[in-house]
């Protein structure tokens, strides 16, 4: 079965926190809502919070790069 966008962004996800030194094996996607799937971050272990800042932070600027390249032109 293949993986949903929303199961590949947890996945790159814990892979850009791994690469920071940071393992979250509680990061899932909640795909009950298949047109608004959510993100749903577990536990997070202390010492984390630059971490997590700067790969929400990238993440969040990859994401609105992304909304522009599909966005259709006028």
């Amino acid at each position: 079965m293949n993986a949903t966008p929303a199961e590949r962004v947890a996945e790159t996800l814990r892979d850009d926190f791994a690469a920071h030194g940071v393992r979250l094996p509680d990061l899932r996607a909640d795909l009950t809502d298949p047109r608004q799937p959510q993100l749903e971050l577990g536990t997070v272990p202390l010492g984390t919070g630059f971490a997590l800042l700067r790969v929400l932070t990238d993440y969040q600027r990859l994401l609105k790069a992304e909304r522009r390249r599909m966005k259709p032109s006028p």
